[in-house]
């Protein structure tokens, strides 16, 4: 199996397996099973639990 890994957008820090995340994208048009981590880096923005709490603090 290949590995993809996931970064966090605001700190760029790789995502841990089992850390919760945050991804900000659009629902996707098709209803199509595919690989979930290449779906994410591909359509999405990710954001670490840490980054998004910092986030939603400022607001």
């Amino acid at each position: 199996m290949i590995k993809r890994p996931l970064y966090c957008a605001n700190c760029g820090r790789e995502v841990s397996d089992g850390e919760t995340i945050f991804a900000k994208m659009t629902a996707p048009k098709n209803i199509v099973m595919v690989e979930i981590k290449a779906y994410l880096k591909k359509n999405s923005i990710i954001f670490c639990e840490a980054c998004f709490k910092n986030e939603s603090a400022k607001l």
